[in-house]
């Protein structure tokens, strides 16, 4: 089986188990703070994903959110894996959490998957094939004034709550588009942009098993991604993100972000 057929098997598998757990008070952990959780179905969905990769890849990296990476440190192809994006959803809705995995040689990307679980829709994108949701095409949308654009902040807490470089530019590009909202789930707000249900999407921080499969999905449907410093987003290590439909308003929104920070 090839890489993108394994995936495809294994996250629908993984789903249907997530959609019938009844999760109990014992499953939920605290990892750094009452925001910050894990549970047993975290760590279950990233052991059900990791074996069946290791089983028909060996010799491939794997990096996710819940435990250490492996095969790192030369291994050509790379896997992102975020078991559940959007745990605290999946704690107190239910709803709104992903499966993402997301797979590249080195520094070129080959496939990404985003899995909403509770709707059954299988976002997709295989490099240079395009994006897609479940059987369908996707496409960013067309709206080019950023006061017509609906902006998505993962984080709407840290994001406007906290002290931290962004900040204020972050005020200033709310002020400036049509609304603002939030689910908590970078990969399924990726997903929003590449699908046109929103134009623009910021964070102040993201780690790459959050965005390495929703990236490629928003670039395949015609968006782009860059730090809220306009540069390229980088492939292993955390950062900040911008994702939007068309690279012709970067400068415009960078301008906005960063007057005042």
């Amino acid at each position: 089986m090839e890489r993108f057929a394994l995936a495809y098997d294994t996250v629908t598998k993984a789903a249907a188990i997530l959609r019938q757990c009844h999760l109990r008070e014992e499953d939920i952990h605290i990892k750094t703070d009452h925001k910050d959780l894990v549970t047993y179905y975290d760590r279950r969905t990233e052991q059900i994903l990791r074996e069946s990769i290791l089983d028909s890849f060996p010799q491939d990296a794997i990096v996710g959110e819940e435990y250490p990476p492996a095969n790192s440190g030369g291994a050509p192809v790379t896997w992102y894996l975020d078991p559940i994006d959007g745990t605290t959803n999946f704690i107190n809705q239910h709803r709104n959490y992903a499966i993402s995995v997301g797979c590249w040689e080195q520094d070129r990307p080959l496939f990404g998957l985003v899995m909403d679980v509770e709707r059954q829709l299988l976002y997709w994108a295989k490099r240079g094939e395009g994006a897609w949701c479940n059987e369908e095409p996707i496409h960013v949308s067309r709206r080019e004034s950023i006061g017509d654009m609906l902006l998505t902040i993962p984080g709407i807490q840290h994001a406007f709550l906290d002290s931290h470089p962004y900040q204020q530019g972050f005020f200033r590009l709310a002020r400036e588009v049509r609304g603002v909202r939030g689910i908590g789930s970078v990969a399924l707000e990726l997903c929003e942009v590449a699908a046109g249900e929103s134009d623009l999407l910021a964070a102040a921080q993201s780690c790459p098993w959050d965005h390495n499969a929703g990236r490629i999905i928003v670039q395949e449907a015609g968006g782009a991604v860059f730090t809220l410093d306009g540069n390229a987003l980088p492939i292993d290590s955390k950062t900040t993100l911008l994702a939007m439909n068309s690279a012709d308003r970067k400068n415009e929104i960078l301008h906005l972000l960063k007057d005042l920070h």
